[in-house]
């Protein structure tokens, strides 16, 4: 196959709780064949235009006109040629992650397999852990509301998030901890906000609630305090959506900056990126459980890389952002109702499993996101600066 056009595709989804952005990319080839991907901030895409306008401008000519005789090839090729223009943290691997997913969609069309049974298959089924809203929302009663359906379909594992009034969150944590039933792992999100001390103290109150791991307390290049958090904390610390390939990881590894591993296909670099990250955190026995916060393409590009990856074994399902599966994949079986026993099956039709519907895309203009913070009702413009 030879490729003959790479288009990027701009979105805006009204959300009931907030609008969220979208970036996929179309690839097409001679034969007719066209491959999907998408690249993701790890919130939604917030500034989708301008990872299109990267796509557009960086990516595209070095793709079109190319034959697609190996992905790993081109997303190399991708990767070469931006890597002193873009760099190789944000911008640059979170638009060559849109490339790269759509380059296997399309491998894996053009052999009639599943893009993990053309890796690997390791497992046809990937459990999920419910990844919820923040503390702050609502009394503990709610929130058990919103998880009931998710906890009826198995699922024994869930996220909640804290924000700035930590104290009153871990109130509401502690009830509904108190609530839920034991068999019911709990992980808290710190959303980047807190500093070292606070993020200390936190910990410790979580260590005392029996939680899983700690989310990303400190901001992502606050790298010397997160390695002093790691050390110090007695809840596994987790950290990787914000993390570029598998030399980032290795790093982060290497100098103890966190126990939980969370790459993101299509945010790190493709599939090929977070499968190597995956690889290199299970040398130093850190627990790695792929992130997902955004639109149904990352999702099945990140449970493909769960099916060909042996060490890891959950994956986070934002079940929030359902709407919007359902909308740009209409058919695709990925919302709460295909939960089962904990568990989703991840598509073996040829390729990613999904056709994105362009006319859905094209109804939901991208729009501008302003200065607003999304995350919560409150929409605090300083939410994620540190400390209050």
């Amino acid at each position: 196959m030879i490729i003959t056009s790479v288009t990027p595709l701009t979105a805006t989804f009204d959300f009931e709780r907030d609008p969220l952005s979208y970036c996929f990319v179309r690839i097409e080839t001679d034969v007719g064949r066209v491959g999907f991907g998408e690249s993701c901030d790890s919130y939604g895409c917030t500034f989708a235009n301008v990872l299109a306008t990267v796509v557009d401008d960086a990516l595209a000519p070095l793709l079109v006109g190319q034959e697609l005789d190996s992905v790993e090839r081109l997303s190399e090729r991708m990767r070469l040629f931006t890597r002193r223009r873009l760099g190789d943290a944000c911008l640059g691997p979170e638009a060559r992650s849109a490339c790269e997913i759509a380059l296997w969609d399309l491998a894996g069309q053009e052999a009639g397999r599943s893009v993990s049974s053309l890796i690997g298959r390791v497992r046809d089924r990937a459990p999920i852990y419910a990844s919820s809203v923040f503390l702050e929302e609502g009394p503990a009663s709610w929130h058990l509301g919103l998880l009931q359906p998710l906890l009826d379909r198995g699922v024994t594992m869930v996220k909640v998030r804290v924000g700035p009034e930590w104290e009153a969150d871990l109130a509401t944590l502690s009830e509904l901890r108190s609530i839920l039933n034991h068999t019911v792992h709990l992980m808290v999100d710190g959303s980047e906000i807190f500093t070292l001390p606070t993020a200390l103290e936190v910990a410790k109150r979580l260590a005392d609630l029996g939680i899983m791991w700690f989310e990303e307390p400190l901001p992502q290049n606050e790298r010397a305090g997160i390695e002093q958090l790691v050390q110090r904390s007695p809840v596994a610390i987790a950290y990787g959506e914000h993390l570029y390939g598998a030399l980032d990881a290795t790093e982060v590894m290497t100098r103890r900056q966190a126990t939980v591993l969370q790459p993101d296909a299509s945010t790190c670099g493709g599939i090929g990126e977070a499968r190597r990250m995956a690889s290199a955190a299970a040398y130093f026995g850190a627990r790695v459980v792929p992130h997902v916060c955004a639109g149904p393409i990352s999702l099945l590009a990140n449970l493909h890389v769960v099916a060909s990856t042996p060490v890891i074994r959950a994956i986070e399902y934002p079940y929030t952002l359902a709407p919007a599966w359902a909308a740009f994949a209409p058919g695709l079986d990925l919302g709460p109702e295909s939960i089962v026993d904990g568990s989703i099956a991840v598509p073996d039709t040829p390729g990613l499993g999904a056709v994105l519907d362009l006319a859905a895309v094209a109804a939901r203009p991208y729009r501008i996101p302003g200065t607003r913070v999304a995350g919560s009702r409150g929409g605090l413009p300083d939410r994620f600066v540190g400390d209050r």
